[in-house]
């Protein structure tokens, strides 16, 4: 079974009937047919501390649901888990992973804000998993990135359209080195 984990904007898309949101609607459909599975990452929760409390609850009621979307649990940061929460520490090959994640989506230069540490603690959690590809339409940091995170953490980041022919056991065309 393919093991996908939905990014923030997945959720969103579906919730919202944004642009992809067919195509999660599909993800959603595959995945009560067995076909694949779906999961979040416990940053979704700081995801939502930005959202106006209308669509947090949507987006809330929307999962609810699909009692069929899992949710896995990042490592733990200092400053950014909270204490007694289910995030744990990584082993060797999966710090090394999220260190190269801080270096491809925060940089080196400057302090990172939360949103963007949100966005390695999704990447860092997908890979703990070892899911096949994380889905997202967050071209900035993930999307125009991906060529990047595969070379060095091996994660496959795809959109929404892309992971949908990932369900269909077809190969997107991808960017040159981002390939499953």
């Amino acid at each position: 079974m393919l093991k996908l984990t939905l990014d923030t904007s997945s959720i969103i898309h579906g919730t919202q009937a944004q642009p992809y949101g067919p195509q999660i609607d599909e993800l959603v459909e595959f995945a009560r047919q067995g076909r694949v599975g779906l999961w979040i990452t416990t940053a979704f929760a700081v995801d939502q501390e930005r959202a106006p409390a209308d669509k947090h609850q949507r987006n809330l009621a929307w999962l609810r649901q699909r009692p069929l979307i899992g949710t896995i649990a990042g490592p733990f940061r200092l400053g950014y888990s909270p204490l007694g929460g289910t995030e744990g520490f990584l082993n060797e090959a999966h710090t090394a992973g999220d260190v190269a994640l801080r270096e491809i989506i925060l940089g080196r230069a400057s302090p990172a804000g939360r949103r963007k540490v949100t966005d390695v603690q999704h990447l860092t959690a997908h890979l703990k998993a070892g899911h096949d590809a994380f889905v997202t339409s967050d071209h900035d940091d993930m999307l125009r990135k991906r060529v990047a995170i595969r070379s060095r953490t091996g994660i496959v980041v795809v959109n929404p359209a892309e992971a949908v022919q990932l369900a269909r056991g077809r190969v997107p065309k991808l960017p040159a080195g981002a390939g499953r």
